[in-house]
């Protein structure tokens, strides 16, 4: 059986468009391939360093699981949400990249895990409010999407980047 690479190309796409975006702004920035938890790239510029958490895929929404960001509680079918995790860092930096079909096409979203946070309380909330608290088709699934309308505010914000390195 063939193995499926999709992901992995996208991952690496993505990294890879984000250290060469960051050496045209004159930082130096080495990607870790998926070996160090929540850091993709650290990015380094007179003295200081910072992780980075990069994100990239060719269509669609921004895929990830509510409960990794909040704290669910699962009585019988029904999902209650009892807050945001307090172990999320919400000053990490994550850079969403949204992969073009040629070169230059590509969309850049960074800002910090705080507001994928309270993205995902919003819509899993609202979500859920719609179904009685109740999943239809899987009440035990906590899959979330981030729509990149959402994110249209942070699209080329370099500037959060610099300005966390002091530049």
């Amino acid at each position: 059986m063939e193995k499926n690479f999709n992901t992995k190309f996208s991952g690496q796409i993505g990294e890879n468009l984000v250290v060469a975006e960051l050496g045209r702004r004159n930082i130096i920035a080495t990607a870790f391939a998926g070996n160090v938890p929540d850091i993709d790239i650290v990015a380094y510029k007179e003295g200081k360093s910072i992780p980075l958490q990069v994100k990239a895929l060719k269509t669609g929404s921004l895929r990830t699981v509510a409960n990794k960001y909040l704290n669910i509680e699962l009585i019988g079918n029904k999902q209650i949400i009892k807050g945001k995790n307090r172990s999320v860092n919400r000053n990490l930096i994550f850079v969403i990249v949204k992969i073009g079909k040629k070169i230059g096409e590509d969309k850049f979203y960074i800002c910090e895990q705080g507001l994928l946070q309270d993205i995902v309380l919003r819509n899993h909330k609202s979500f859920l409010d719609k179904h009685n608290g109740v999943r239809p088709r899987n009440p035990k699934s906590y899959d979330c999407s981030i729509e990149l309308s959402s994110l249209s505010k942070t699209e080329n914000m370099w500037e959060l980047i610099e300005k966390k390195l002091g530049v």
